[in-house]
């Protein structure tokens, strides 16, 4: 049986991450940081792949469009060169804090907060 509190919580912790890799950053600046870019991408990319390990009722439940980041994990693992950067900074530094907190927020309707995986926030082991 999925758990979807501990997919949403690998979620979550990607969000972490990518607002920590863009923090203190500015679109130009990351425009120049091929790692900065790299590390947001592949969070990203797990976001997308573990959005579709969410079972539809889950989903059904929070208002973000699981579609477009299940999409974006695609163009990710198929399709890189079609990114744009001016789009990766904009859901890094727009979608993703509202997607992290639209998370809490269904985590705490259904009696729960966020449980760091991993003892900390990083969704894959170091």
């Amino acid at each position: 049986m999925k758990d979807n509190n501990a997919y949403i919580d690998l979620i979550i912790a990607a969000c972490k991450k990518v607002s920590e890799f863009v923090s203190g950053l500015d679109e130009a600046v990351f425009a120049k940081h091929p790692m900065a870019q790299s590390a947001v991408i592949m969070q990203l990319q797990v976001i997308g792949e573990v959005a579709k390990k969410l079972d539809e009722e889950t989903k059904g439940k929070i208002d973000v469009p699981w579609k477009m980041i299940i999409g974006l994990r695609n163009i990710i693992s198929h399709d890189y060169f079609l990114l744009e950067l001016n789009t990766i900074w904009d859901i890094a530094s727009k979608n993703i804090p509202e997607l992290e907190q639209k998370l809490h927020t269904h985590l705490e309707t259904q009696g729960t907060v966020y449980v760091p995986p991993f003892d900390d926030t990083t969704p894959l082991m170091n």
